[in-house]
């Protein structure tokens, strides 16, 4: 019982995990799509080539510290969550630990039992 809780939790965890990792190539595909149309869009926008191509490194630099941003957020919200499967991993740990020592008792006492 215990065992198929903390692989139930395991397994949680990774389809948690397969999900962020889903998302950040959703934003990073939008991301793509996004520098690719304001690129074109100033491709063909009625400017000089020299403000074209500094519209252009602007709006990358933004995009780039845009999914920076999303990224460094979505590895916080991974790392807590491995914070916090390892502490719920370590408390079945501990209540497994004190069940078999529990056990070891019950067994002891009916050895001493069955003995005298």
């Amino acid at each position: 019982m215990i065992f198929g809780e903390l692989f139930d939790l395991v397994n949680k965890e990774k389809r948690k995990k397969e999900r962020v990792k889903e998302a950040k190539k959703v934003a990073l595909g939008m991301g793509v799509i996004a520098v690719a149309g304001v690129g074109l869009g100033m491709l063909f926008a009625p400017k000089s080539g020299k403000e074209t191509r500094e519209d252009i490194k602007k709006k990358a630099v933004e995009t780039v510290e845009a999914i920076k941003d999303t990224v460094g957020k979505k590895a916080e919200t991974i790392k807590d969550s491995v914070i916090h499967v390892a502490h719920k991993a370590n408390d079945v740990v501990k209540d497994i630990h004190g069940k078999a020592e529990g056990v070891k008792k019950d067994i002891k006492d009916s050895l001493n039992e069955a003995v005298k």
